[in-house]
């Protein structure tokens, strides 16, 4: 496969083999274990992502931080079943099929796994925007549930301070306590968060306000009827062995997803997509 000027695959951290984007509109990092988009860059922008700087790159695990594939299941399944935690996707090794330069400067990259009779694309758009778009067909003989996510850890100045609007009386629930619960007033993040919240599928926008770096992030779903935030504070921070104690400020999870009560049972043949689309505006 030939790449454009843009793009060169090398051996990044832990010799693990990547994708490096440097085009005119954009630059990403994007690793083949998980499919991991690790670093995103808009053109004279600062890094979007957050990386822990703990993040193991062993092969073994889930990179800390970037935006890990949650899929074919979330957590431990829609019955609480399932290992591992968040999927068999995001520690498996894609394959690159193709990478496109476009007129606008940006970049395309897509990659694909074949995993237990599910076969996954993923599109990376790099550019001004960043747009992603995971799909899955199921390639076997009977049905499957899927759910899907995509778990984006956003770079942040300091998290007690960012604001998230588009959420506003929204129903949300946790993944520990359950129970359907409304806040009204945007998102403010004080301590654990771990909300999921049902949205419109198509078309809904979160827009993070980052009053530290400047920016506000806005991020679009596409096929995703839940939305999740993220963020473990200081009081659970500690049980993490890839997250740094001093981390926690850093970053906020802004997830586009489809889980539990919305996850989807495919026939086989049929297809299931999701996305993500990120746009950076400085803060007025």
């Amino acid at each position: 496969m030939s790449l454009p000027r843009t793009a060169a695959l090398s051996a990044g951290r832990g010799g693990r083999p990547r994708l490096l984007i440097d085009a005119p509109a954009g630059s990403a990092e994007i690793y083949l274990h998980g499919a991991h988009l690790a670093s995103w860059r808009p053109r004279g922008g600062s890094e979007v992502l957050f990386l822990s700087r703990d993040a193991v790159f062993d092969g073994t695990r889930g990179i800390r931080g970037g935006v890990p594939l949650c899929a074919p299941w979330f957590a431990k399944g829609p019955r609480g079943d399932k290992q591992p935690i968040h999927g068999t996707v995001r520690l498996s090794t894609w394959r690159l099929r193709s990478v496109t330069s476009r007129p606008d400067g940006g970049v395309n990259a897509l990659l694909a796994l074949e995993s237990d009779g599910l076969r996954f694309l993923y599109e990376v758009g790099v550019g001004e925007e960043l747009t992603l778009s995971l799909s899955v067909r199921n390639n076997g003989d009977a049905p499957r549930s899927v759910e899907m996510a995509l778990h984006s850890y956003y770079s942040v100045g300091d998290v007690t301070a960012v604001t998230i609007d588009g959420l506003e009386d929204l129903a949300f629930w946790t993944l520990a306590e359950g129970s359907d619960q409304h806040e009204p007033g945007a998102v403010v993040l004080r301590g654990v968060t771990d909300r999921v919240y049902d949205v419109p599928a198509t078309g809904h926008t979160m827009t993070v306000n980052d009053p530290a770096k400047g920016r506000r992030l806005l991020i679009t779903g596409q096929g995703t009827p839940n939305s999740i935030v993220w963020n473990p504070g200081t009081e659970t921070v500690g049980t993490m062995t890839d997250l740094a104690d001093d981390e926690w400020p850093t970053f906020v999870c802004v997830e586009n997803a489809i889980i539990r009560d919305n996850a989807v049972v495919l026939a086989p043949g049929q297809t299931l997509s999701v996305g993500t689309r990120v746009v950076v505006e400085p803060l007025d």
